[in-house]
Order: C-alpha cells, then structure tokens, then sequence
C-alpha cells in the first residue's frame, strides 16, 4: 500500500499564495531546514550546498534577463536527516515538530508553489535502513519511500524540478551571485548569532562561499533594543554595498519575512551612507519574539492586528505616524518605533541632511515657482517627509500636498469652532488664533499665486508683440484678442479667474455682463430690443451684484466696449467714427430684462466708455486728425480720449496697455520679490 500525505496539497499551496517575487523562497526553505537539521548535532562541522542548474533551451528569457531560467535546484547537507520521527514528521501538513524553532510544518508545500516535484535522498546514523529515497509532487502526492542500508556519509539531498508555469519566466531573473546574496539576506540571524554553517552556492563548477561573504565585524554597524506595549524588539544596523536603498527587514524565526524600503517611512535616509571613502546601505533587522508568533503560514508576512482609525477631529498632525499614548502592536507602531531609534542613532546624519533639504526649500521659495507657498509656515515633519536630494519638481509636488493637507485642518478647526461652547474664553482663543494663521496663510497663498498668474500673462503679452515686429507677422488679432478675453465667450461660461480683462482695466472685475465677438441683438442686456448684428471685440455691462430683493429693478450702471484691431493694419478716423457709431446706436435701443427676469434699464444718458486699441503706427497715423479735427487729447500715457456728453472715448495702442499694465502692478511684483523684464 502506497504512503500517502494526509492532506490537499494543492489547497495548501493556494493558501500560502506565493507571489512571483517570492520564488526563491523554496531554497529559503531548503537552506533553513538543512540549517535546522544540522543543529540537533552539537559536534559537527556543518556544511550546505546549494547547486544551481538552467535551462539552456530557453534562449527568449536569455535574451530578457541576460541569463537562462533556472531547472533544478539541489541543496545537500549532512544534518541529521531523515530518521524515522522526521519522516513521519513529514507526512503531516502543519506538524508541530518544528514549532519550538518557529517551523509551521508547510515548508515543502512553499516549495511545490514553484516546483512541481520535490525528490529527497536521506541517509541517517541508522545501523540498517538508514537510506530512503522518496518523491513529492503536486499532482501525485507522495512516492512510496524506498529504503536501502548503506555505509555512505550521512547526507541529505533535496532536489527540486519542474518550475511550475506561474513562475517559469521568474527563475530567469536571479543570477548565482544575487542568489548567495538573497540568502544571506533571508538567513542574516543565523550569522548574527554565529549558528550558520558552512554554505556554498554551486553554478557550473563556480562556489560562492557565504561565510567568507559576510564578516559580521566588518558588517555590523549599530544595535539597538526597544520595547513596545511590553515587548522587547532588537534592532542590527547591518551594513549593505550590494543594496540601492535602506532596507528594514521584519524577522520571524530567525529569517527575513518582510522587507520594507526605509525612506518609505524616514525619508531623509535615501541616499547612501558614507564611512572612509565607501558608500553603502543600511539593511535594519527587528527581532522579536511576537514577531516570531505572528509569522503567517507562508512565511512571507505577519498577523499584525488590523489598525484602529483613528477619529478624524484627532487627526490634525496629518504627517505623524501614530499618536502618542496610543502604542498597540500594529505593523505601524513597530515602523514608528524603528524610526525613533533611526533619528537617535543617526542623529548626526540625518540633521545634516534636514539642514541640506530646508537650504533646498528656501531657495525653491526664492525661484517664482515657490511664490505660492512663501506664506506658509512649515512644520518640522514636511521636512522630515522630503528625501534628501529631492528635485525642484518633487519638493512642488510635497508643498502642494502640504497646502492641501494643512486647508483640511483648518476647515476641521473652522467645523470645531461652529460647535465650541464659548464659555472656555480661553480654549476658543487658542482655537481661533490657530484658525486665523492657517487662513491667512493659505489666503496668501492664493493671491500670491495670482499675482504670479498676471505676471506671467504680462510676460506673454510683452513677447508677443515682440514677436510680431521681429517677424513681421501681425496676421493673428485672435491671438492676443484669446490672450485678454476667449472669443465667442461670455460671463457665463468665463469666470474672472479665466479671463485677463484687468490688463484693459482693474475696474472691469465688478462688471456683470460680458461678451466677446457675439452680435450687440443676442447680448443679454438687450436681447430682444435691439437688432444690430454688429459684433464688438469686448463689451462689458456694469449690471452691479445686488443682494436685495428679487422684485427689486436693477439698473445698468455703464457700457465699456473694447474694439480691438489687429496690428499693422491700416485704420482710418472715419472707420473709427463709424463703429463707434454703429455699436453705441445698437446697444442705446431700450429696456431689457436680466437673467433672472428682472427688468434692465438702459437710460439714454448712461455713461459709455469706447476703449479703440490700435498699433503704434495706426495710433500716429490718426492722432492729429483726431486732435486738430475731433476735439481729442493727448494723455500723459499717450493715448488720445475724448468725453462727448455721456461717451468717454479713449484710442491706445497694445504697448501702451502693456506698459499700464506693468505700470499698476509693479508694486506687486515688488513686494513678492518678482522679476519682471522691462
């Protein structure tokens, strides 16, 4: 009769889940029981060997990973093999045998994850039958064992074969070198505590001896013990020239379970260490008895308690890792508790680096792309949360982060200071004096970033029309018509934060209506009453916001027009005359209602201001017609009005709304420390 493995052996491996990332873990695996193996004898020389075999064949994921996809792993050990207790042992899923030193009894089903057959030659200290020979594979179970007497060294063998088609294109990416290194990784306690035996991983006749690469003097750079809810965690600072980033590693049993990047949770520390001219990595191991009795079934993660959430009106410090006096073994606390003991040992360090990224900051904030954030006043955790040697782009990105978290708290302390008793004067000034600092400083920020917004705009304008004199080029009205005002657009569908109506006039922010090239008949205010197709450039209503009644009339207060013509074409003063004409007529025709239903009036004497904006050649070409023949005069800005009963007429040219603008928002500039081109 056929032995058979009393259990599913495929519903065990799916409940262990292996990623594609873990697919050494089956020569973890094998190293680790061979380890184990050998220290049930006291007075031997260990020895393991792990040799490497691949599949030559399969030249596509040579030409992916510069190296063929590994066929057989065999790991040999003369540890005390299997006796008859440990074979029996082993036909239990989950045996307990193992449990003292942390084993979970599916060590072989983690190796069936990625290979399908498991063979297994053990010769013990047995005077008769002390050979067996069996096999182990998913689909088959186990082979009947096959026991023979031998005068042969004791020797285990285990070898694994038939990578399984999830991991088939994984086992290509490990070279013989990152191998010996994975172990070493996985298997650094044993070192630590000098409980390792000799290993070599063997790769078409090359051995790499992993006692002679790793010294632990030369290695070990820092210890460290903490305690967490009564829990004692030690810490080993190993030093690493083969890694590209700080390591913490969470240890169960002995071996490397979960790895986590350090400048994940301590930023600062994401760039390498340096000592007498060599730089390396830092990998950090936490060991820990709970973290011994929390190791899952896999091996590859913990049984950490899931987090309490924490409730929302405590959370303000949005950048802190826990809360104080509120310790639990979660995974967290335990990232929380390795950080502490990171900023005390490297203290030194990592108050250089915090120096290096607050000098980066500041000069960030100099440069126009930080003016927003010049008004905020930054805690020490956002620079804690920058790594150093962080870019332009990615201290933009934290800032932006920062501003939006710090908005959420003040609208937690706005909500908190609707529903506080007023009688605590004391508790609700503090609350209020900290309201009132995060909305000034994010007010700042807003009007400094649309100071910049104008500077910008003023900038394109000016380039623009530099533009078109190098190129001689003057064909394209709608670009600088988009520029100040979309065409084909209105206040419907254009705020004042779209539009760049303030380099006509600042005055024109409290005006209502709005239209851009649509005829006078479909505008609003006299929609209905007028029929003039005419189009005007810009046309804006002073229809003032009213906050009374609804049944209340409102009344249109002015008219500005805007008429923009493109440069270097010619314009005469009867063109001029004539559109004034026509568009002042097509808007003067009656009452019409709001968009609420309201009637609008439109006085006859209602103040008109005709804005006519030209080039500088067009502006000379008519200025002394307009000055001798139309009762016209010259400003000191040099542009040309003219006030006709209630029609106030002005004639610039584009320079001189660019110099104006420049003109009026220069103490802006100034004050934020801007630069502006003359």
């Amino acid at each position: 009769m056929a032995t058979q493995l009393l259990t599913d052996i495929k519903g065990i491996i799916n409940e262990i889940n292996l990623g594609e990332d873990d697919v050494l873990f089956p020569i973890f695996e094998g190293v680790v029981n061979s380890i184990q193996s050998i220290s049930e004898y006291s007075n031997i020389i260990g020895r393991i060997d792990i040799t490497i075999e691949r599949d030559k064949q399969r030249t596509e994921l040579f030409e992916e990973f510069e190296r063929f996809p590994i066929k057989k792993i065999t790991i040999t050990d003369n540890g005390v093999g299997f006796t008859p207790d440990n074979f029996k042992s082993f036909l239990l899923s989950h045996s307990t045998k193992k449990l003292h030193l942390g084993g979970k009894g599916v060590g072989r089903f983690a190796m069936l994850s990625v290979f399908n057959t498991i063979e297994i030659s053990s010769i013990t200290d047995q005077e008769t039958n002390n050979k067996v020979n069996f096999s182990i594979s998913t689909e088959g179970g186990i082979a009947e064992p096959v026991y023979s007497t031998t005068k042969n060294l004791r020797s285990t063998t285990i070898t694994l074969t038939g990578v399984t088609k999830k991991f088939r294109k994984s086992v290509a990416k490990y070279s013989q070198e990152e191998i010996a290194d994975e172990i070493i990784n996985h298997c650094l306690l044993y070192y630590l505590n000098n409980q390792a035996p000799l290993i070599n991983v063997i790769e078409d006749n090359r051995v790499i001896n992993l006692n002679k690469q790793f010294d632990p003097h030369y290695y070990i750079k820092h210890t460290d013990q903490a305690s967490l809810c009564d829990k004692v965690f030690n810490l080993y600072y190993v030093k690493s020239t083969k890694c590209h980033f700080h390591e913490l590693c969470l240890c169960g049993n002995n071996r490397k379970v979960k790895s986590k990047r350090i400048d994940s949770f301590v930023p600062v520390l994401s760039t390498c260490l340096n000592d007498k001219d060599e730089s390396y990595f830092l990998m950090c191991y936490v060991v820990s008895d709970y973290l011994d009795s929390i190791v899952c079934t896999g091996r590859n993660d913990f049984n950490f308690p899931k987090e309490k959430e924490l409730d929302n009106d405590d959370e303000e410090d949005l950048f802190s890792e826990s809360q104080e006096g509120n310790e639990t073994l979660s995974e967290k606390s335990i990232l929380n508790l390795v950080k502490n003991s990171i900023n005390l040992i490297f203290q030194e360090e990592l108050a250089l680096r915090l120096n290096d990224i607050r000098s980066h900051v500041e000069e960030f904030l100099s440069e126009d792309d930080g003016i927003e954030f010049r008004h905020i006043k930054f805690s020490n955790e956002f620079y804690e949360s920058l790594k150093n040697g962080c870019s332009d782009n990615q201290i933009f990105n934290a800032l932006q982060k920062y501003r939006y978290k710090q908005s959420l708290i003040m609208r937690k302390k706005e909500a908190k200071l609707l529903k506080r008793d007023y009688s605590n004067k004391e508790d609700y000034q503090n609350l209020l004096k900290e309201y009132v600092t995060l909305t000034t400083q994010e007010n700042n920020s807003v009007l400094a970033k649309y100071v910049v917004h104008r500077r910008t705009i003023i900038e394109l304008l000016q380039r623009y029309l530099q533009w078109c004199d190098d190129n001689q080029n003057y064909e394209e009205e709608s670009a600088l018509h988009n520029l100040i005002f979309t065409m084909g657009q209105s206040n419907l569908n254009k705020s004042y934060n779209e539009h760049n109506l303030w380099l006509l006039d600042d005055r024109l922010a409290f005006h209502k209506y709005i239209y851009s090239d649509k005829a006078i008949r479909l505008q609003k205010p006299v929609q209905g009453k007028s029929e003039c197709a005419k189009e005007t450039d810009i046309i804006i209503y002073d229809i003032p916001y009213c906050y009374d009644d609804e049944d209340e009339y409102g009344k249109i207060n002015s008219i500005v027009i805007f008429e923009l013509k493109r440069p270097n074409r010619k314009v005469t003063v009867n063109e001029f005359k004539d559109q004034m004409k026509e568009q002042v007529t097509g808007i003067l025709q009656g009452k019409k209602r709001r968009a609420n239903g309201a009637n609008i009036s439109v006085p006859p004497n209602i103040p008109i201001f005709f804005y006519y904006v030209i080039d500088d050649n067009a502006y000379q070409s008519m200025k002394d017609e307009l000055i001798n023949f139309e009762s016209f005069h010259e400003t000191p800005y040099e542009s040309l009005v003219n006030m006709n009963n209630n029609i106030y007429q002005e004639i610039l040219t584009y320079n001189d709304i660019l110099r104006n603008a420049k003109r009026r928002n220069k103490i802006f500039f100034d004050k934020l420390g801007l630069k502006t081109n003359n």
